[in-house]
């Protein structure tokens, strides 16, 4: 017997078989470790997400007691998180003033990793929500007041829409934590801006006018122009497409004035009870200007910072015609196209920033819009008729966003 045990050893399949049997253990260590972290990842992924879920539900009702949205978040994760090796764990729930928070500190039992003297794995997460009664929210509504929204009663059929949004979300949140704004635009946008910021401003500290795009890039970002004349906006009047009866007289004429940003609602819808439409259309111009109202760098100043937790950021860009105007690009030159490519660049640069943009695609079916305003907002697109209805339908849902995003997951 012996020496057939040495005869088999000596022979390759004998050395093969040893081989495979020392390194046997650590091959299935390490295969049954692998999965025993998957299960491990997949636990964690199930329970971050209910206790998003149950955090949310529990600091969004607006008339609940503490105990109430505790039993209502505890309730939530039991019904939504799937079965761990023991059961579904309970949450520790903490409702604060500003914040409610759901967290959970547990272990899973392992398989495989036994072997290796590690028996269970402790996952702790937690998902803090600010209440709607705490969160704040700036919102610019950047509407397009060219010529064709004439037709229809499409500008009036906007402003009461607009209109009744504001009315909306000022009931569902607090004082003096919702501001809002107002960029109408058309082909140019009239304001009032420091002097500074203006290449042919006159020698008074505040400018008022109308102008168009910053050259390439500024006219893509929000950087406060320098001393440097590229940096600056440039007053524009009087030639080309902004000739009378399109000057900047008729955008005075017609209230078509920047609104900041401001707590004063009562004042932002009387402004814009009061605005009519004239002009071409310019889509980026209206919204690198939405940008700056919610930026917190000038020539606009009333955003609050971006590392404000509390505070959420909302940009509502609608148009109901295609790009007519051109603008500055890479090449130095003006074009539509440089326009639009403009407008996708501006749009991811907002959202990159943490702003949540919305696009409205007013009575429009060309599909070179409607593109384009799908890649703005991919997630927030909207394509509403002429009639009221639907436009009314529209910035309910928007308002309806807006005041659940502002009572929000802090990570």
């Amino acid at each position: 017997m012996l020496n057939s045990f040495r005869t088999y050893l000596r022979r390759p399949e004998g050395n093969i078989s040893i081989t495979f049997a020392i390194v046997a253990v650590p091959l299935l260590l390490a295969a049954g470790s692998a999965i025993d972290y998957l299960r491990y990842a997949d636990a964690r992924t199930d329970i971050q997400s209910s206790l998003d879920g149950a955090a949310l539900a529990a600091a969004l009702p607006a008339d609940k007691t503490d105990g109430q949205r505790i039993a209502i978040a505890k309730l939530y994760f039991k019904r939504n998180m799937r079965d761990l090796p023991g059961g579904v764990p309970e949450i520790d729930v903490d409702v604060e003033a500003d914040t409610v928070t759901a967290s959970l500190d547990t272990t899973i039992p392992t398989s495989f990793m036994r072997l290796a003297g590690i028996d269970v794995m402790q996952i702790s997460e937690r998902a803090e929500v600010v209440r709607p009664s705490a969160g704040k929210a700036e919102l610019v509504l950047v509407l397009d007041y060219s010529g064709s929204m004439n037709r229809n009663n499409k500008y009036q059929n906007m402003t009461a829409a607009a209109t009744t949004m504001i009315t909306n979300l000022d009931a569902a949140i607090d004082d003096s934590k919702l501001k809002i704004g107002l960029v109408p635009f058309s082909a140019m946008v009239y304001t009032s801006m420091d002097k500074d910021y203006v290449s042919q401003a006159s020698a008074t500290q505040t400018w008022t006018g109308c102008t168009q795009d910053r050259a390439y890039p500024h006219n893509t970002n929000v950087d406060t122009p320098t001393g440097d004349a590229a940096t600056k906006w440039g007053y524009i009047d009087g030639n080309g497409e902004n000739r009378s009866p399109y000057d900047c007289a008729a955008y005075q004429n017609n209230n078509l004035k920047i609104i900041p940003l401001s707590t004063d609602l009562a004042m932002v819808k009387s402004k814009l009870a009061s605005m009519r439409p004239v002009g071409n259309t310019d889509i980026p111009l209206g919204a690198e200007f939405g940008w700056n109202l919610l930026d917190p760098q000038m020539p606009f100043n009333e955003g609050a910072p971006y590392s404000d937790k509390n505070n959420r950021k909302f940009l509502v860009l609608l148009t109901d015609g295609v790009q007519t105007s051109g603008e500055f690009g890479a090449n130095g030159s003006r074009s539509v196209q440089n326009g639009n490519d403009n407008l996708v660049t501006l749009c991811t640069n907002m959202r990159d920033a943490g702003i949540v943009v919305f696009t409205i695609a007013y009575d429009i079916t060309n599909p070179a819009v409607t593109t384009l305003l799908k890649q703005c907002a991919p997630d927030r697109y909207y394509e509403p008729d002429a009639g009221g209805a639907e436009i009314n339908q529209v910035f309910t849902q928007i308002s309806r966003q807006i005041r659940n995003q502002t009572a929000r997951i802090s990570k």
